[in-house]
């Protein structure tokens, strides 16, 4: 009974593929590809429907060549990347090899590294554009640098993240969307590789802080990124607000060591020593000559031209207190008298609060000081501003006598120059800890600018 049933269902079988043989094979073949299509998509899908999405919301205009490096380390890595202290270390290259007195690298590119758009990361795709740099292929995962000259912050330049055309890189994230308005960035979703199940980070660009937060405001995002203040978001029921000290910038009173009077190295420790405090500890007393309230800045001091999380700073450098007092003694030893100094402090709007401080400050001390808010960089006598500061200690560029153009201050000299040249030439970390050493104190003795704190930065994000 069994064998004749099996029978008939064979011979109905049969009958039926001969006479649907076209539909079956078109059947088969549109199920094979669309199981195969499925599995391509089926990641995206899931991250689109299943993972959750963060929408942060970042100031500035910015274009694809000019994303943040926090969003760029997330989309792919460089042949090296930076420690905390700021010292190279591998990433892409596995290892590499200085040599010609530091003219030559050659970098161990890392065999199991694949491209978003699929493919593995070869030496051939390794695409810097670095002035007096050329590389050349010596193998598909060996590359060779070769510069112009010795450059030790050379390891530091090959750590930017390395992109394809399409934003493609080699990261955790990969690029899902990107909307733009000409060539100015509106918002860009990542999407995680590694873990499906991680949530997508979706980025909005505002042009103002105040755009920025009116989106919170609105729900159109759930964090605000690197807001210079947190002071809208105080009585917020629904947001947590954390500062951020951003060791990379510091802000600073440049002088212009141009200016008759700020010529003169006494005058300008004198005013150093006349900036009201700006940590939490308490202000000092007064210098005998009536009493005036000096305010508490609440910032985080910053003494030196290098970071203190990099491992080119020493801490042993003069350190400008407020002390009225020894203010008093070096103006009366400053070639200027102080009784003929009327100084203006040229600022932005966010450091406007600050500058007034100080300028009150310098007045009562005795040195007239009025302050002026513009927009953008010209002639000053003194400015307070932030600066970017590298990740390497060489800064030559901001503080070398040829640098007309980054040198605000038109600061000059000679034994500074040579340090900073020696700098960037050494190749060993211990001896170029010790010229950076000496150009920090040499720098902050001769007091072209006074460093007075590190920003904060701050992040606010919606509680659930």
């Amino acid at each position: 009974m069994i064998f004749h049933k099996s029978r008939y269902l064979i011979l109905v079988t049969r009958e039926l593929s001969k006479k649907y043989t076209f539909p079956l094979l078109i059947g088969f073949f549109l199920g094979l590809f669309g199981m195969i299509g499925f599995r391509q998509i089926a990641p995206k899908l899931l991250n689109q429907i299943a993972a959750p999405t963060i929408h942060v919301g970042l100031v500035g205009d910015v274009t694809p060549a000019t994303l943040p490096l926090s969003i760029q380390t997330l989309i792919s890595s460089g042949l090296t990347r930076l420690g905390p202290d700021g010292s190279p270390e591998p990433d892409l290259a596995t290892k590499w090899e200085a040599t010609d007195a530091g003219r030559t690298y050659v970098f161990t590119i890392a065999e199991n590294t694949l491209w978003h758009g699929g493919g593995h990361v070869q030496a051939r795709d390794i695409n810097y554009n670095i002035r007096d740099v050329t590389f050349s292929v010596n193998s598909p995962y060996s590359l060779r640098a070769t510069l112009k000259e010795p450059f030790a912050p050379f390891l530091t330049l090959v750590s930017k993240p390395i992109l394809q055309v399409g934003l493609k890189g080699m990261g955790n994230y990969r690029v899902g969307s990107i909307r733009l308005k000409g060539e100015t960035v509106q918002s860009l979703r990542l999407e995680p590789i590694a873990d499906r199940l991680a949530p997508a980070r979706e980025y909005r660009f505002y042009r103002t802080e105040a755009m920025a937060t009116l989106a919170f405001h609105l729900g159109d995002v759930d964090v605000l990124e690197d807001m210079s203040a947190s002071d809208a978001f105080s009585s917020w029921k629904n947001s947590s607000v954390s500062a951020h000290p951003r060791y990379d910038r510091v802000v600073a009173l440049y002088f212009n060591t141009k200016d008759p009077m700020l010529g003169d190295k006494s005058f300008r420790q004198a005013l150093g020593f006349a900036v009201p405090p700006l940590s939490n500890a308490a202000p000092a007393a007064s210098d005998g000559a009536g009493s005036f309230d000096v305010p508490d800045l609440g910032f985080e001091r910053a003494y030196s031209p290098i970071p203190k999380t990099s491992w080119g700073y020493t801490d042993s450098i003069k350190k400008y207190e407020y002390d009225p007092a020894t203010t008093k003694k070096l103006m009366t030893s400053a070639k200027m008298a102080s009784e003929s100094a009327n100084l203006t402090i040229t600022t932005f709007s966010q450091y406007v609060d600050v500058a007034q401080k100080i300028a009150t400050s310098w007045t009562n001390l005795g040195v007239p000081t009025t302050v002026q808010v513009v927009n953008t960089i010209g002639q000053f006598q003194v400015l307070l501003s932030a600066q970017a500061i590298p990740p390497d200690p060489d800064q030559y560029p901001l503080w070398h006598s040829t640098q007309a153009s980054t040198n605000l201050t038109g600061y000059l000299n000679v034994k500074i120059d040579k340090l900073l040249e020696d700098g960037r030439k050494e190749l060993d970390t211990e001896k170029r800890k010790k010229i950076y050493y000496d150009f920090a104190k040499r720098l902050v003795e001769d007091a072209p600018a006074l460093f007075l704190y590190y920003p904060t930065t701050y992040t606010v994000t919606r509680r659930k």
